[in-house]
């Protein structure tokens, strides 16, 4: 992890949160872990798609 860490706060509907805190579950990640990753992979997707 950086050396440096941004908190921020979100919000979002309770069944968005248990689905995704079931997938961290499933993967054995934090909720943290897996929305750092969901957040970089769309962002990965949209400088590709901004290339293209």
């Amino acid at each position: 992890m950086p050396e440096t860490v941004v908190h921020f706060q979100i919000r979002m509907p309770p069944v968005l949160h248990e689905q995704l805190a079931s997938w961290a579950k499933e993967d054995k990640a934090s909720l943290n872990a897996l929305i750092v990753g969901i957040l970089e992979k769309a962002i990965a997707q949209h400088e590709k798609g901004a290339k293209d």
